[in-house]
């Protein structure tokens, strides 16, 4: 299981109980976030070098081959790893799935590295939650994203947040690719700044991928509605 960007393994919490009784699970903290080393964030940090630094965790646990799952970024990480070892891939679920930054995306992440040294960091974090879940309704996310935030310092938030930056046409040529490996796409129905462009990726992606789209959820869409979410994703590992 692999967070997003300024998350943490706690966004996946409400997965673990029901999941558990079903599989061993892995919840990896992506460089800089939550209980990761610090100095493993170095500069030039690329989708390759984390998806890299995520296998490095699976391979010293000896893990052949296993079902990934990846939540915003990391469903982006997870595509990555997909792509470098796909042999090792048996399944893929894409929740909150990043599959194309879109102008008002890209326009965020300009904003915040131009007024970076003017706004207080933690107002910036405020910012860039209440853009990504702008509802109301889901303040639990919101919390919860704000909370698993407090663990990236300063730097590590301007690493993660160029990376955003400098990916845009690796996206497009990522998610247009075929894929070959069983991938369900996971999206809230109240996802306003990615389920359109998921739902592309996911015709795109070719036979062997698929879309559920969540109701009353936004983009956190595990945490929203989790009995949904745990219901249709355990379901879909199971016919693999």
């Amino acid at each position: 299981m692999v967070h997003g960007a300024g998350g943490s393994i706690e966004v996946w919490f409400r997965q673990v109980p029901d999941f558990a009784r079903h599989f061993n699970l892995l919840l990896v903290d992506l460089a800089g976030h939550g209980g990761s080393v610090g100095d493993m964030l170095c500069n030039g940090l690329d989708l390759e070098k984390v998806a890299m630094q995520v296998m490095e965790v699976v391979d010293a646990l000896k893990i052949e081959k296993s079902h990934f799952m990846g939540l915003s970024l990391g469903s982006i990480v997870v595509r990555v790893i997909a792509e470098l070892y796909p042999q090792r891939v048996e399944s893929m679920v894409l929740a909150g799935a990043v599959t194309k930054l879109s102008v008002k995306t890209r326009t965020l992440i300009r904003m915040v590295d131009m007024f970076k040294n003017i706004i207080p960091y933690r107002l910036l974090k405020w910012l860039i939650a209440k853009f990504i879940i702008p509802q109301q309704k889901y303040a639990k996310s919101k919390s919860l994203f704000l909370r698993s935030a407090q663990k990236l310092n300063f730097d590590s938030f301007l690493e993660w947040m160029k990376l955003g930056e400098d990916i845009t046409q690796q996206l497009a040529e990522l998610f247009s690719r075929k894929i070959l490996i069983p991938t369900l796409y996971m999206m809230g129905e109240n996802d306003y700044l990615f389920l359109p462009q998921a739902r592309i990726a996911a015709i795109e992606g070719g036979d062997m991928v698929s879309m559920v789209v969540i109701p009353n959820a936004g983009h956190v869409c595990n945490v929203d509605n989790k009995s949904f979410f745990n219901r249709v994703s355990i379901d879909f590992f199971k016919q693999i």
